[in-house]
């Protein structure tokens, strides 16, 4: 059976018969999603009439749902957030190149790969793409803004028994062909006139990098702190951040170390160092990337410090299955 979807409060509606959040999104109604998994959390919706389906197989007629895990039962209405801004961004599968690789790390590889001369892949910085090789497909952040160039630039770190870093870290080679679709999810900075704060681990500073590429690229002046979580001073490999930091007064580059016991500058948790240095998050917005365990930890704490529940946004980094 196929029934009409409505979202509130935007008004606009859709049809879906499998997936609901499958449905929106091949229909161009771009509701808030990120891992795609059930795992974080980020697609949750309010059922406000009829039944749906959830990742239980229990109906719900009221309540909290995951849209990517759910099915609808009968006609419905969803409290869910929907961004027009996506509309025109138009997801697509193209060939690409790799055309630069760096070992950054033991353990992390920067990529820069070309699209086809003629490609048009327009992307909001904090997006991600699917890279799809030798029948593999992973989701990567990209990190660079979407400014004057036809390249992608992604970070990769190494995983015990992971497929796709299995295939690359040793082997990748210049002019190696891969597919990537995209781009995917409603992480991206929202117009208004907060000041920032963007927290990340690990390679979650991909995106975060994409977007401070573009804010400056924009004229954008509002404050911007990031603060960077990494176990070890030599895994800071993202540089661009200091020497951007260094160039414009209004931006402020933390990296904050959790094993270094010798470093001399913040340590332990990305979270806990905003939680000690701000007093009170209401008048800010906060941008998270990263590990799930980070992102749920960071919600809970910013909220007891004020944080509006509208002014958290986050892409959770989680294993593939």
């Amino acid at each position: 059976m196929t029934y009409k979807i409505e979202i509130q409060p935007s008004g606009v509606h859709f049809q879906s018969d499998r997936n609901i959040l499958d449905d929106a999104l091949e229909q161009s109604i771009p509701l808030e999603h990120s891992c795609m998994t059930g795992e974080c959390g980020t697609c949750s919706a309010e059922v406000l009439s009829g039944s749906v389906e959830n990742e239980h197989g229990e109906i719900v007629n009221s309540g909290k749902i995951l849209t990517c895990k759910s099915k609808a039962r009968s006609d419905i209405q969803l409290k869910a957030k929907y961004y027009p801004e996506l509309l025109n961004i138009k997801k697509q599968t193209l060939p690409c190149k790799v055309t630069k690789f760096e070992y950054v790390t033991d353990n992390i590889i920067v990529i820069n790969f070309r699209l086809p001369p003629n490609a048009n892949f327009d992307y909001l910085a904090g997006q991600y793409i699917d890279l799809s090789f030798k029948g593999v497909k992973r989701s990567y952040s990209i990190a660079n803004a979407n400014i004057a160039t036809k390249e992608i630039e992604i970070h990769i770190r190494k995983v015990p028994n992971g497929k796709m870093s299995a295939m690359i870290f040793g082997q990748v080679k210049e002019n190696q062909l891969m597919r990537m679709e995209g781009p995917k999810g409603t992480f991206f900075i929202r117009d208004n006139i907060k000041p920032l704060i963007l927290i990340a681990t690990g390679t979650g500073i991909a995106p975060i990098k994409a977007i401070v590429e573009k804010l400056i690229h924009s004229g954008d002046e509002r404050e911007i702190h990031i603060y960077w979580g990494m176990q070890y001073k030599e895994e800071l490999y993202c540089i661009e951040l200091l020497e951007l930091s260094d160039a414009y007064e209004h931006i402020c580059f933390t990296p904050v170390l959790s094993r270094e016991e010798t470093y001399k500058g913040c340590k332990g948790y990305v979270q806990d160092i905003v939680c000690e240095i701000f007093d009170s998050l209401a008048k800010y917005e906060v941008y998270a990337c990263g590990s799930l365990n980070m992102i749920n930890d960071a919600a809970q704490k910013f909220k007891e410090r004020q944080l509006p529940s509208d002014s958290f946004h986050s892409d959770a980094f989680t294993p593939a299955k």
